[in-house]
């Protein structure tokens, strides 16, 4: 990717976290990247286009993100109950979040119309190694706790909805309460894997 491409796609990702698909026109980012609109045609034929590449660019960052967080001496010595310890914070980490994770959020709360088809289809393909991954360790944390075997799927639909909950939550609540209610879903979902609902 040279150099103008680079800086469409970080402008175009600026925009649309801060503005929105709706929000953002093309003669936008030309004008903050410094370029002529047509300009951005040599690179995507269409805004359409680049929202998904970028859509596409960010779930692919996101899930390295996680695999190198996983990955090492360090993390293969924590217990299962911490690697998934590690998995809910990364992904309830709101505050951390890294503009390309502020922009998949973003999408995936409010799809652009017409775009929210093929976004989906995005999203679902990338919550299936998400789905493995929850898999993986929840069967490992329970075997460690020597409780019986959890529903998979439901236990994996609960912390999905639990996790969009507290995203929403972020957006109303000071952070202060905020942690007191991650700290408090962690728990219950934990006692819950213990008891193998």
């Amino acid at each position: 990717m040279n150099d103008t491409a680079y800086r469409i796609q970080q402008t175009a990702l600026k925009l649309f976290t801060e503005y929105g698909f709706e929000g953002t026109s093309l003669s936008d980012i030309a004008k903050e990247v410094g370029i002529k609109t047509p300009s951005i045609y040599a690179h995507y034929a269409s805004k359409e286009q680049l929202f998904l590449r970028l859509v596409e660019d960010v779930i692919v960052e996101e899930r390295e993100k996680w695999i190198a967080q996983m990955d090492g001496e360090r993390v293969e010595q924590l217990s299962a109950k911490e690697r998934l310890r590690l998995l809910f914070d990364f992904y309830t980490d709101f505050k951390g979040m890294s503009i390309g994770q502020a922009f998949l959020k973003r999408v995936m709360l409010a799809p652009p119309r017409g775009l929210d088809e093929r976004l989906r289809q995005h999203i679902l393909q990338y919550e299936e190694k998400i789905t493995d991954d929850l898999h993986a360790l929840l069967r490992a944390a329970s075997e460690e706790a020597g409780t019986p075997p959890v529903n998979l799927n439901r236990q994996v639909a609960v912390i999905y909805a639990l996790i969009d909950g507290l995203l929403v939550e972020f957006q109303l609540y000071d952070a202060k309460t905020h942690r007191e209610r991650v700290e408090a879903v962690w728990e219950w979902l934990w006692n819950g894997i213990m008891r193998g609902d």
